[in-house]
């Protein structure tokens, strides 16, 4: 089983999440995300400084329970590759829209509830040590790799820009400067270069968007757990194949002799297969700018009537 990240703040809620899944699967393997290094008052109390050192409390926790969290061969088969990772503003390289939107600094948390020392948060500085965790014994890693083998990789981020609806289509157009790294892509082609065509996929997640694209060889496939909030105002946009909020199971990406195919669809993703992405188009969808403009524009309503009258289009209805 591999868990992408954003199991909790707290520690120990993350320990006994792991634990749990380790009752009903053999192996289990994680990485972090975002949430996991916002720092709070445990953290303090026992000590750890800043979120590097969080990171290394979860590491080394996770090494003395027997979760993954480096590359694993399973029954000489398939590959299992938790990568490491954290967002840089640098990934987005798409023009901004023309509406006025805050900063990504200002809109999300991970800049006042994160805290990496010395490290600056504005630059690449956090995700090339974030990446920088997979070095240790990357190479010799790669040079087991056969061509024969299978490789399921995962992230919390994103890899590259094309897993994310166009800013136009967002509530917050700003998105994907808080959302994906390069240095994720990096490994993936490292990867890519050593197995047959199609023995490759790579689960991420962060942007809570049901989403199952084949790329350049390299199938990607986000099964967001979501928030019950979002199941029930835009279940749509999350839901994959069968796999909801409800499900007994976590979403099968590989059953032993294939990765998930296209049957197991997505909305977004489903919508760029006949649709083709626009980024030189900076002119808000119509769901999109009426929030914008509500949440951020000159007639801003108070925060309790924030909500967006409707969710994304066509996710109505609810999934439970």
């Amino acid at each position: 089983m591999c868990v992408a990240g954003d199991v909790s703040d707290d520690v120990n809620e993350v320990e006994r999440c792991l634990k749990e899944f380790q009752k009903r699967h053999d192996v289990v393997a994680y990485t972090f995300g975002n949430h996991e290094l916002w720092m709070n008052r445990a953290d303090t109390e026992e000590g750890r400084r800043d979120s590097r050192e969080k990171i290394r409390y979860l590491l080394e926790m996770c090494r003395s329970i027997g979760v993954v969290t480096s590359p694993t061969l399973i029954r000489d088969e398939i590959w299992v590759v938790p990568l490491h990772s954290y967002h840089h503003k640098s990934f987005d390289v798409e023009r901004d829209v023309m509406e006025s939107v805050p900063p990504v600094e200002v809109v999300m948390n991970d800049y006042r509830f994160s805290d990496f020392g010395d490290l600056d948060m504005h630059s690449e500085d956090v995700a090339r040590y974030c990446d920088g965790l997979n070095d240790f014994g990357w190479d010799e890693f790669l040079a087991r790799v056969e061509r024969r083998h299978k490789v399921c990789s995962f992230s919390h981020f994103l890899p590259r820009l094309e897993l994310i609806p166009e800013k136009r289509m967002l509530f917050y157009p700003r998105l994907a400067q808080a959302s994906g790294s390069v240095f994720i892509m990096r490994r993936i082609d490292a990867l890519k270069a050593r197995v047959h065509e199609e023995n490759i996929a790579h689960c991420f997640g962060h942007t809570h968007f049901g989403w199952n694209a084949r790329l350049d060889g390299v199938r990607y496939i986000q099964a967001a757990l979501a928030t019950p909030k979002e199941w029930e105002k835009r279940p749509r946009s999350l839901v994959i194949g069968d796999f909801t909020n409800a499900s007994d199971e976590p979403l099968c990406v590989y059953d032993g002799e294939n990765f998930v195919g296209d049957d197991k669809s997505a909305m977004w993703s489903s919508y760029y297969l006949s649709n083709p992405r626009t980024p030189e188009n900076v002119e808000l969808a119509p769901h999109a700018r009426e929030f914008v403009q509500r949440r951020w524009g000159a007639n801003r309503r108070s925060a309790a009537s924030d909500e967006p009258k409707a969710p994304l289009p066509g996710a109505t209805g609810r999934v439970l």
